[in-house]
């Protein structure tokens, strides 16, 4: 007992003297950076208290007082051990933004601005002029499917939310009428500009704006795109587009669409607003009174963790601004922890580098890109389709836990770490978060949380509340778990909730005790998407409940299991098909893409060889072939068919299908577990006993 005693003791001990060695710097609103950081004579800025911290070689904590932190440059954080929180848990913020009196809104006055409204919202819209602010404000530019990822345009935040554009229709979107010109190959070699037909007359109201934005899927359901008229005519109902697209403008699907916005003319509804970049002048609809009213402004990060080991910023909200909210790149070991993300133009947060634009306007394809460059996104997503081995230099074991983003313009998190090439884990990992709301700007392919590298993991996640993906992967030996994931995937056709796809080497890949809800039945929408020959997943564990059209999607790729999944009440299970043996047979041509991506990681040759042997033969036993694909131990309740496509193609036993009650304490509530004495433990063997009560984030 005595030698307990003494131990513990002098753990106490060492602990406390720990503490006691410590730097703490104290930061206020109100502080002055001549001042010497102490509590009693704080510093004013949180660069201030860093460039401190420098003089110090052990662990330094950085006390924030409550308060908002506006600032006009990133913060740059190149020390190890530091720590970053609020002092006695006070509300602390660090934005990117600049306060507008309310007293310089005003009524319109102008006659010919206010025949342009509609009668019922001519004396309810106000005005700000930023040019007597002395204020620059900056327009739309075109965000899209296979366009870099920018920084957003000029916002306002009303109240702590951010006002939305004006668009017509309201809630849906106009069929795209006939094609003059589409702006295929051909026309982009020419210099021939996309030209089609309306079919409404609502854009006869639009004849006095300064300038019209359409945006929609104007090709494929999984390209949204957003492209600002050259010219509108109105004797033949035409658009003249003054860009091309990814593709080319076509007709016949019903997602093929688009809708006006950003006209002072069709702001009907409070809450949204309209740029005129020309004038510098913003319009907006308010809804109720007005309390604070913010500008964003900043382009920058709001935070840049760089080149440094332990840092850990705690429980501050990163909020208003264009850019990204934190940057992390060549750091190890630091941690986003309790933190809230919002109202931010691009992405909330960002591991690795990004790549510089080198995309011209006849040119947007995914390929496109140029140098790697810090503290941006840029081409990032296009240059990792064409170099999938590509190091972003994020550093290894960081993390984000315990943080909400939301409100975001360009995807929420993008989460990197690990060496492709070797296989070396990153360890980084994104932990008991909510990420919802956003896409605002920037829509396809711009996910709640991107992944790339090797060995990453998503935890205990609630992602929601989106018109595009919740989870994007690259990579290997990635997992994805406990996380819950509804309503996204609201907009588009031929997409995934969890989407990777076109690389057989991509494998190792976990996707476990996921509860998938609400997903869209309109279009083509998929919870978990193996596109193009993707290969050895390992799908265990997850709930698909209403989870879209085709709950998984498996297309041409070999070596999936899937098993202890539950689907409920969709019209088909599991789509499996050939597609190498016809549509996407050039795939597998010689020193095409997927005979490029084996190459790039000399899958014949270790750690490739050793860690998956079965991707060795990939050539020789049939590439083009889905085979080895197994679904066993699964639960289907209310579902059409198991399977759309070839039973060959998969093999299925042990799974129960059924229309009845298959023991849920609540059948509209999978999440509620079964009975002690359901019939799917009797009917399929092994059936397990899933942990139901850790799916999903614990945030309230």
């Amino acid at each position: 007992m005595t030698k307990i005693f003494h131990f513990l003791f002098y753990t106490l001990l060492l602990s406390s003297a720990t503490v006691l060695s410590q730097s703490v710097i104290y930061v206020s609103p109100k502080g002055n950076d001549k001042a010497n950081g102490k509590k009693n004579a704080p510093l004013q800025t949180i660069q201030c208290a860093i460039d401190k911290s420098h003089k110090s070689n052990g662990n330094v904590i950085i006390e924030l007082f409550g308060g908002n932190y506006a600032i006009d440059k990133t913060i740059v954080i190149q020390k190890n051990n530091l720590i970053i929180r609020p002092f006695e848990n006070q509300k602390v913020s660090i934005s990117g933004d600049v306060t507008i009196p309310l007293s310089k809104m005003g009524k319109i006055k102008d006659k010919k601005v206010l025949d342009r409204i509609d009668k019922d919202f001519q004396q309810k819209i106000v005005a700000i002029d930023f040019q007597s602010l002395g204020i620059k404000i900056d327009g739309l530019h075109s965000v899209g499917f296979g366009r870099p990822s920018d920084i957003g345009w000029s916002e306002l935040v009303v109240n702590g939310e951010p006002l939305q554009l004006s668009r017509w229709p309201n809630n849906s979107m106009e069929p795209i009428g006939k094609i003059l010109v589409s702006g295929n190959e051909k026309d982009k070699k020419e210099g021939n500009l996309p030209i089609f037909q309306f079919k409404t007359d609502r854009p006869k109201r639009w004849k006095n704006a300064n300038e019209i934005w359409l945006s929609g899927y104007f090709a494929h359901g999984y390209a949204d795109d957003m492209i600002k008229v050259k010219e509108m005519n109105l004797e033949d109902n035409t658009f003249h587009m003054n860009d091309f697209t990814t593709y080319e403008f076509m007709t016949g699907a019903a997602f093929r669409q688009w809708f006006a916005f950003n006209l002072l003319e069709e702001i009907d509804l409070e809450g949204e607003y309209s740029i005129d970049e020309k004038e510098q002048k913003m319009y907006f609809l308010p809804k109720g009174k007005i309390s604070e009213l913010k500008l964003l402004r900043m382009k920058e990060p709001l935070m840049a963790i760089e080149n440094c080991e332990n840092v850990s910023i705690q429980n501050i909200t990163f909020e208003n601004s264009r850019g990204i909210g934190i940057y992390i790149e060549n750091a190890k070991g630091s941690l986003i922890d309790g933190c809230t993300i919002r109202n931010m133009g691009s992405v909330g947060i960002c591991m690795g580098k990004g790549n510089l634009p080198e995309i011209k306007s006849d040119d947007h394809s995914m390929e496109g890109g140029g140098e790697q460059a810090s503290r941006i996104i840029g081409s990032m997503m296009g240059v990792m389709y064409k170099n999938t081995v590509l190091d972003r230099q994020a550093g290894t074991n960081n993390g984000v836990k315990n943080c909400q983003v939301y409100n975001t313009g360009g995807g929420g998190i993008i989460l990197s770490g690990g060496n492709r090439l070797t296989l070396e884990s990153g360890n980084s990992f994104v932990e008991n978060c909510k990420i919802y709301n956003y896409n605002r700007i920037e829509k396809s392919y711009r996910p709640g949380v991107w992944i790339d590298g090797v060995g990453n993991k998503i935890s205990g996640c609630d992602i929601f509340n989106a018109p595009s993906m919740a989870i994007l992967f690259h990579g290997n030996e990635h997992i994805i778990e406990y996380c819950k994931i509804t309503n996204v995937c609201t907009e588009v056709d031929d997409q995934g909730a969890i989407y990777y796809g076109r690389d057989p080497s991509e494998r190792g890949n976990i996707i476990r005790y996921n509860y998938f809800k609400e997903l869209s039945p309109k279009h083509r929408v998929t919870a978990t998407y193996h596109d193009d020959m993707a290969c050895g997943s390992e799908v265990y564990g997850n709930i698909y409940f209403n989870a879209g059209s085709l709950p998984v999607l498996i297309g041409g790729g070999k070596d999936h299991h899937y098993y202890n999944n539950i689907f409920i009440n969709s019209p088909t299970a599991i789509h499996i098909d050939n597609r190498g043996e016809n549509w996407a047979k050039a795939m597998f041509d010689k020193d095409a893409i997927i005979d490029q991506r084996l190459k790039a990681v000399n899958y014949k040759e270790a750690p490739y060889a050793t860690k998956y042997p079965l991707l060795v033969n990939y050539w020789e036993e049939g590439a083009t072939k889905p085979m080895r694909n197994v679904i066993d131990g699964n639960l289907f309740v209310n579902i059409g068919n198991v399977l759309d496509g070839k039973s060959s193609w998969g093999e299925f036993y042990n799974n129960w299908m059924t229309n009845g009650d298959a023991g849920f304490v609540d059948k509209n509530d999978p999440l509620k577990g079964f009975k002690e004495n359901a019939e799917v433990f009797q009917k399929i063997e092994g059936f397990p006993k899933l942990p139901f009560n850790k799916m999903g984030s614990t945030l309230k």
